[in-house]
């Protein structure tokens, strides 16, 4: 399966809805240019479409299903297979997978009613090793360390 970005989003502000992009710039060191979450190890968060589709279709909501989003949305994404120290390759920039991963919390009621939720593993942080513009439809390959 192609694996390939099916959506790109741009955080200005903190506790604002996000800016739908075609194209994204990515600065080494930093994360998104003009997003907020720049610096550390959580500069760009990374969901794959099969997540954001599990999402949208639970009827009980979890905790952050409303207050999480992602960056980066990927088709074709093999979660199964990332681990941290991973790189993904898009064009001419590489994101290299944080061990920093989404916790749950224990006032989610799919937590507290033992129900799993994709969310925790399946979202994944990563950092920019290298610069580079991004776009929707480009292709994404993956490579283990």
């Amino acid at each position: 399966m192609d694996v390939k970005i099916a959506g790109l989003t741009i955080f200005k502000k903190k506790g604002e809805a996000g800016s739908p992009s075609s194209e994204m710039n990515l600065v080494e060191g930093l994360g998104v240019e003009g997003d907020f979450h720049q610096g550390g190890e959580k500069q760009i968060t990374l969901l794959s479409v099969e997540t954001r589709n599990w999402i949208q279709a639970q009827q009980k909501k979890g905790l952050c299903f409303a207050r999480f989003s992602e960056n980066i949305l990927i088709d074709g994404l093999p979660l199964d297979e990332i681990k941290p120290g991973d790189g993904i390759f898009v064009g001419n920039a590489v994101l290299r997978i944080s061990p920093q991963t989404k916790p749950c919390f224990d006032e989610c009621p799919l937590f507290s009613g033992g129900t799993p939720c994709r969310l925790s593993g399946r979202a994944i942080f990563a950092m920019v090793e290298q610069s580079g513009t991004i776009h929707i439809g480009d292709a994404v390959d993956l490579k283990a360390v």
